[in-house]
């Protein structure tokens, strides 16, 4: 079940923010795509894009409001309809960023899997960005992310509230750096699309810091490496170090007035009803760190 062809073109215009990107996701050319869009706009008698910035008009930002709900809720309902037909073949997709993905979800996928040994888990990690755009292109039913999520079609459901600390090797034990020494230090960060990175980023400007020199690396196991062998400092998630900060082999740097939480949350499509094992994998993510958060909420204040 799909919307019809002029739907679509919109649909996949708005998710890209170009008509050559909607022509690819639709594997059409781009000359249909504007034609299908034209054709739609001379129907309805309204602008829908401004063809000079490629912005939504404000037609058509109420336009997109519904499609991309319609356009999820129909993906959604084939799917649906594919689990029931065929239970023993159902097939799970599930997205999420860095942190969550490696130090949230692989516990209950792995409870998941053995108490549905029929269902086939297709789970993988990808920044903040990205697993939303899964989910908008109907790639991943579930997702869990820290990043800001602002897409028509989208439901954040609040999971876990995490703190954001600045770490450094064994030998920043008991030390308490200025803004001078922390401007000095390599600050090492995932790529670009890393929630974690773009929201130290925002509370390094709040309170000044300016680092000198940058590192990119592209996963927290890489980053933690790093830090221990004192290449850099970085900023993350103390559920990331929960291990190393017991052995010792990482120490959160205190600076005032840092202070940087965020919340990730579990990302899928608005007034859809989830699949059957979707249903299933979510019950078991709430049971396992739902409680969790207004434990964490209430800590953290």
């Amino acid at each position: 079940m799909e919307l019809g062809a002029r739907l679509r073109a919109f649909a996949g215009f708005v998710r890209r923010g170009s008509f050559t990107g909607a022509a690819e996701e639709l594997r059409i050319s781009q000359p249909a795509v504007s034609k299908h869009i034209a054709d739609m706009e001379r129907d309805l008698g309204v602008k829908l894009i401004e063809r000079r910035s490629r912005a939504l008009t404000a037609a058509g930002e109420f336009l997109a409001d519904h499609v991309l709900r319609a356009d999820a809720i129909l993906a959604q309902a084939t799917r649906g309809i594919a689990a029931l037909r065929e239970p023993g073949l159902s097939t799970l997709s599930v997205r999420a960023s860095g942190t969550p993905g490696t130090y949230l979800l692989p516990d209950v996928i792995a409870s998941f899997q053995v108490a549905h040994p029929g269902v086939r888990v297709n789970f993988e990690l990808g920044t903040s960005a990205e697993v939303v755009k899964a989910i908008r292109s109907h790639h991943a039913e579930i997702g869990v992310t820290g990043g800001f999520v602002a897409a028509p079609e989208i439901e954040a459901e609040p999971l876990i509230e995490d703190e954001i600390v600045i770490v450094g090797a064994r030998n920043f034990q008991g030390k308490r750096l200025t803004r001078d020494d922390l401007e000095s230090l390599t600050w090492i960060s995932r790529e670009v699309g890393s929630a974690t990175g773009l929201i130290a980023d925002e509370a390094l400007a709040e309170v000044g810091i300016v680092p000198r020199r940058r590192l990119a690396l592209p996963s927290w196991e890489s980053i933690k490496l790093a830090v221990r062998r004192g290449q850099g400092i970085a900023a993350c998630s103390r559920l990331a170090i929960t291990e190393e900060l017991e052995a010792q082999t990482l120490v959160v740097i205190p600076f005032m007035p840092w202070k940087v939480r965020r919340t990730f949350s579990i990302v899928r499509i608005r007034d859809a009803a989830l699949t059957p094992p979707a249903q299933q994998f979510l019950l078991m993510l709430r049971e396992r760190w739902g409680d969790t958060y207004s434990r964490s909420s209430s800590q953290m204040k």
